[in-house]
């Protein structure tokens, strides 16, 4: 393998070809943390990235991991900030005693933690899947290094067969 190995983009139906994992993972990073399938998306992509990396199905060349790390890393760091903004929305705000205020005040709660399809849940999830992504470039940097290794040894070793004759 060269590069990295990603096929055509697709959505993300059970059981995903090897070569679609990393565009079904990339999808739901474009939907974002306020869309459910998106963010289940993300994190079982993530989460098959990875098990296609530690079955060596799945490597990346140097330049594109850093590339994969640095993109994870950015992701990582603004969800992060995010989750701590939107833990503040879960606490019911003081907007005053009207019932429209008191309203407002509960929506706000729901949207940000009020059940598995709100934002902390859904922000969880996406991280959790970038995270997995990320060990997944880790893996696949070590398995593409283990092949041109491999690679190497080969044609050390056809070289040596060429000299002899």
């Amino acid at each position: 393998m060269s590069g990295s190995q990603f096929g055509a983009p697709g959505s993300f139906t059970p059981p995903p070809g090897e070569g679609d994992a990393g565009s079904n993972f990339l999808s739901g990073l474009l939907d974002g943390p306020t869309d459910s399938e998106a963010a289940k998306r993300v994190s079982e992509g993530g989460h098959h990235l990875k098990s296609l990396a530690e079955g060596g199905q799945f490597a990346v060349n140097e330049e594109g991991f850093q590339a994969y790390i640095k993109a994870c890393d950015f992701f990582l760091d603004g969800y992060n900030r995010m989750i701590v903004d939107v833990r503040e929305l879960s606490a019911q705000a003081k907007m005053g005693g009207s019932e429209y205020a008191k309203a407002v005040a509960a929506f706000n709660v729901k949207v940000a933690d009020g059940d598995e399809q709100s934002l902390i849940p859904n922000l969880l999830r996406m991280r959790d899947g970038i995270q997995q992504a990320r060990e997944a470039m880790v893996i696949a940097r070590k398995n593409y290094r283990e092949t041109e290794d491999a690679h190497s040894m080969t044609f050390s070793q056809l070289g040596k067969g060429l000299q002899e004759q």
